[in-house]
């Protein structure tokens, strides 16, 4: 059923007298104006569209810089704000959450992640097991609690994940990304953030993501869009800190500069 915009005389005399306008112009303005008012009924869409896309322009920002001089920052960003610290169940830790982890700092996990098969993540857990053997197990787990950030070793140990972390993210990258996607990623600064911590989440999400963006890249999709797909790409899956990831990639002010 069509609608109808009912216009009074006054109100149409109004409109003449305001914009000094004839019988005939007045017709074509009230009858653009009504059919204007019936297509947001119709859509929905009230306002300016094109605002709401400026208020996200932000989104398309490129970045100057390599990704390894990023990298840490990146690193230090995942940690603080989705990882956090030290887990061991050996030291009677909580393990509801906890899955099949085994021993984890900053979100590596020791064994299911093969993180000492290189030298920064033999060193690494050298760190932490001289600590064990230092204080023995019963004084380490006291210091040592869930959660704990490594004290006077917190600088030395992010340092060498944000290390162990980026050989896995040239390996995925490597094995996942296009030429076009590895550069939309790795000069948004959202985008790279959205994959560094897909890189936490492993190999298998990472190639999901990077299918998904793929995808969108070939559909035309700009870097606000492919923002978006990313952060409802992650909503699809059951990952951890699915809103705190959208806050912070959606942010204004994210600068991994």
């Amino acid at each position: 059923m069509s609608k109808r915009i009912i216009i009074t005389e006054e109100e149409k005399n109004e409109i003449k007298s305001l914009y000094n306008i004839n019988e005939q112009g007045a017709g074509d303005i009230l009858k653009g104006l009504a059919d204007t008012i019936v297509n947001m009924i119709k859509t929905g869409k009230f306002g300016d569209d094109d605002n709401d896309e400026n208020e996200d322009s932000y989104l398309d920002d490129t970045n100057s810089g390599s990704v390894d001089s990023k990298w840490s920052k990146v690193t230090k960003k995942v940690i603080n704000e989705f990882e956090g610290g030290y887990w061991n169940p050996k030291c009677g830790h909580q393990t509801a959450g906890m899955g099949k982890s085994t021993e984890t700092m900053f979100g590596l996990d020791r064994y299911n992640g093969d993180i000492e098969k290189t030298p920064e993540g033999k060193e690494f857990f050298r760190l932490i097991d001289n600590e064990k053997n230092n204080k023995g197990m019963e004084q380490f787990c006291k210091k040592w609690k869930w959660n704990y950030k490594g004290g006077e070793l917190e600088d030395t140990l992010k340092n060498l994940a944000s290390k162990i972390m980026k050989h896995q993210y040239d390996n995925n990258s490597k094995n996942y990304f296009s030429p076009e996607l590895k550069e939309r990623v790795e000069s948004n600064d959202r985008l790279l953030m959205h994959f560094a911590y897909a890189t936490w989440n492993g190999p298998g999400f990472f190639k999901k993501f990077a299918k998904s963006l793929e995808d969108g890249i070939k559909s035309g999709k700009s870097d606000s869009e492919l923002v978006k797909q990313a952060i409802s790409d992650r909503k699809n899956t059951s990952l951890l800190n699915q809103d705190k990831v959208a806050s912070i990639m959606t942010s204004s002010d994210l600068n991994l500069a």
